[in-house]
């Protein structure tokens, strides 16, 4: 089977649908021909070729980039070349309903009566502008809905994600398949790794740690954390170029997913206030890492976590306080640690995931 996959950013983009694309990707590479399509990033460009995994990386505009919402558009060179790989593959995989490679994904379904899945992140955000949220509306009316409509299947991987859409889409079914983590790269580190960890990243060798992954964009809701006042612990940051410079901040910019988990492995809390995330990736991985987190309970988390498996919190309000008592409690912490490593290694694999997309690809080349 040949599978053409369009994803608007892809590794060494950071980002959790970067990595989800290229983690279901690679391993489909493993016994399919697989064609990514993306914006280049970072100097790269041009086609890569990783055995059965080929990578076209189309010169893009990221004007949006520095206002923290990542929406390449690309443009000129390479773009005919990626169409006539695309248009000889079997089935198309979209990710993100509103993004351009989608749209392009959604016309050529249309035009070579290609069969496609489509992967929805994010669903509808509920940001607090009136005005965000009528560009969002229009934007699913004027381009959600049409890709939608040339999907011959829709996966979400959030049950709140999957509630949207069927309630916008009530005629159509939509599946939910749960994202993966490795759990032998993200896993617990051992005293030393731990300190030659803390060593590499600059952090200090023995201090409480929390650590907050993200980019400056107002779901993330960095300011709540930011805030709390950092009363026997240090704060670290990373996922954006802000430069934050504040006693008990260490603030590592944007850190390659390469080195996640040797990350996740030297702090001692992570916390995400983020909504509207889908299930975060970077969750997975610090539960995987043995890092307990403390997270802005969304009830679409429900399908992939029981929430009494993390230190869940109703309010934004709630999120200062929770990371407090953590932090001033270290038997609780190696408590909540041993419990995200049991649950992730018990309930999230890539294999599985990759399985239920392959079923999908499967029975839609089928049909």
């Amino acid at each position: 089977m040949r599978i053409g996959v369009l994803a608007h950013n892809y590794p060494p983009h950071p980002g959790g649908l970067e990595v989800m694309v290229e983690s279901v990707a690679s391993r489909l590479a493993q016994r399919h021909e697989v064609i990514v399509v993306t914006a280049a990033w970072d100097g790269m460009r041009g086609v890569e070729e990783r055995g059965r995994l080929r990578i076209h990386r189309l010169p893009a505009w990221h004007s949006t980039e520095s206002w923290g919402v990542p929406y390449p558009v690309p443009y000129g060179p390479g773009v005919v070349e990626a169409v006539r790989e695309l248009v000889a593959c079997d089935v198309l995989h979209a990710h993100g309903a509103l993004y351009a490679g989608s749209m392009l994904c959604a016309g050529l379904a249309r035009s070579r009566r290609l069969p496609m899945l489509l992967t929805e992140h994010v669903g509808f955000v509920p940001y607090s502008s009136a005005l965000v949220v009528g560009m969002e509306r229009l934007a699913w009316s004027l381009v959600g809905d049409a890709v939608v409509g040339s999907a011959g299947a829709i996966v979400t991987y959030n049950a709140r994600v999957r509630a949207w859409m069927c309630q916008r889409f009530p005629r159509r079914e939509i599946d939910l398949v749960g994202n993966g983590v490795d759990t032998v790269r993200f896993r617990p580190l051992d005293p030393d790794e731990r300190r030659r960890a803390r060593a590499a990243f600059g952090l200090p060798p023995d201090d409480t740690l929390v650590l907050y992954v993200g980019r400056a964009t107002e779901k993330k809701h960095f300011s709540s954390v930011e805030t709390i006042p950092r009363e026997g612990f240090q704060l670290v940051v990373c996922g954006a170029n802000r430069r934050l410079e504040a006693p008990g901040l260490v603030d590592l910019g944007v850190v390659p997913h390469a080195r996640m988990a040797e990350l996740y492995g030297a702090v001692d809390l992570f916390v995400l206030p983020s909504v509207g995330e889908g299930f975060p990736l970077s969750l997975q991985e610090s539960m995987a890492s043995g890092c307990p987190p403390v997270v802005l309970w969304d009830p679409g988390y429900v399908a992939s976590l029981d929430r009494d498996q993390v230190a869940s919190c109703d309010r934004l309000e709630e999120i200062g306080p929770t990371v407090l008592s953590l932090v001033r409690d270290a038997a609780r912490r190696r408590e909540r640690a041993d419990q995200a490593r049991r649950w992730a290694e018990r309930s999230w694999s890539w294999d599985a995931t990759v399985g239920e997309y392959e079923r999908r690809f499967e029975r839609l080349v089928s049909r």
